[in-house]
């Protein structure tokens, strides 16, 4: 092991190392989930010989997952080695709209929740282990109304939400490649370990360039303000209320923030709990208030999020954050992707109430497959299918229609399967 670490570090020049399923790097009989003395032992000798004979800088990172005690333990030995902190599960529950049984609290992604003294958690919402948000939010997402997060612009700008209370806790991040341009491919896409198409189309998308560009711009906020960064930091989190609405207290000698935000599927207000009176400045909006009472509600839309600072800094580009239109006509999208093989995204949107029938058909006009029916409420809505007919069996490569009709109007569009 020895060699093998400093062959890498010497030869190569990498920056270190982050080693897969450390909680195996064990002789101790068990599932490797307990505390175990004897791993960290191991674990500590191969950090010390990187550090002190070959690279006292090299990182050392472990996926690791085991009991809370033993990862606080490596993650305070000397320079701390970093570890992995999957918040896929809670965040994509936020996102998609679901909060019962804390389902979404992700304040296991902050390492002072941990009760760790470093902050060596390298929190992620997605991995190449973990399902892709975009996908379950087009495939499960919660609705109210007019307010559906399986709607594709809107599903989008529930990642936007999740970015701002992920990379303005303070501790390292990982962003999983396309993550930030709203990947909807399934990890299951092919098969598990399969090959996923790399959709570099995506950034010439504009809903998805915003998703882009508020990424970029979180990322320049933390890079540039030390209080999302130092271990100094005040931080207070209120994460798990059962209706979806969140909110992140950052303290800082160098400033106060304030992130508030509506993970819930309707309108909601919330104290924002300002640490005190006077003027605030809105990061995404550009626009300040002025607070007289620190007590007074905030109303946000389902979706809806602010970052709020006391101490002025240079805004985001204008207009990241524009929510989608209620739909005001009927309406049938493209499916996408087009051409598909595995499954494809079509939304559709009605102005009123009504009937409403989203049917396949062949080129000679025969049904394949009834994907809507039955009375619908005026929204915005995405389904997807799966390429099957109504018994269950995969059709032949081709082309397709689909056609939508709500009362006396009809939309209808073409597709292709490739297999």
């Amino acid at each position: 092991m020895d060699r093998v670490t400093g062959y890498w570090l010497n030869e190569y020049r990498i920056d270190g190392f982050r080693f897969d399923f450390t909680k195996g790097f064990t002789n101790t009989p068990g599932d490797g989930g307990a505390y175990d003395a004897a791993r960290i032992t191991i674990l500590k000798r191969m950090a010390d010989h990187i550090w002190d004979e070959v690279d006292s800088t090299a990182y050392v990172i472990l996926e690791h997952f085991t009991d809370n005690s033993e990862e606080r333990q490596l993650a305070g030995y000397r320079r701390g080695m970093l570890l992995w902190g999957n918040s896929n599960y809670n965040y994509n529950e936020a996102t998609m709209g679901y909060h019962s049984d804390g389902k979404s609290d992700f304040s296991w992604g902050f390492y002072g929740s941990r009760g760790w003294d470093k902050p060596n958690l390298v929190t992620y919402m997605e991995s190449h282990d973990e399902e892709r948000l975009m996908f379950k939010n087009l495939q499960y997402g919660n609705s109210s109304g007019n307010y559906n997060v399986r709607y594709f612009p809107v599903a989008l700008n529930r990642i936007k939400l999740a970015a701002a209370f992920f990379l303005t806790l303070p501790g390292p991040k990982m962003i999983w490649q396309f993550e930030e341009l709203g990947y909807d491919y399934s990890i299951n896409y092919g098969c598990r370990v399969c090959e996923k198409p790399i959709m570099w189309d995506y950034f010439n998308q504009e809903e998805r360039n915003k998703l882009y560009q508020t990424f970029a711009a979180l990322t320049k906020l933390r890079d540039e303000n030390e209080v999302f960064r130092s271990r100094e930091s005040l931080v207070d989190l209120w994460l798990n209320h059962s209706d979806g609405i969140k909110r992140i207290r950052l303290s800082h000698s160098s400033m106060q923030v304030i992130v508030i935000g509506n993970f819930g599927v309707t309108t909601l207000s919330i104290n924002p709990m300002f640490h005190h009176t006077g003027t605030w400045y809105d990061y995404f909006s550009g626009d300040s208030i002025s607070v007289l009472n620190t007590e007074d509600l905030i109303n946000l839309a389902p979706g809806e999020f602010h970052i709020y600072t006391d101490k002025w800094i240079e805004p985001s580009k204008p207009g990241l954050l524009t929510g989608p239109p209620l739909p005001i006509s009927f309406f049938l999208s493209q499916n996408y992707p087009n051409p598909f093989n595995s499954a494809t995204r079509i939304d559709y949107a009605l102005p009123a109430a009504g009937r409403v029938s989203l049917i396949i058909y062949d080129l000679l006009g025969r049904e394949v497959r009834r994907l809507v029916t039955g009375i619908k409420p005026a929204g915005a809505y995405s389904v997807s299918w799966d390429g099957q007919n109504r018994l269950g069996r995969t059709v032949a490569s081709g082309v397709y229609y689909y056609i939508l009709t709500s009362d006396n109007k009809t939309l209808a569009r073409k597709l292709l399967l490739l297999k």
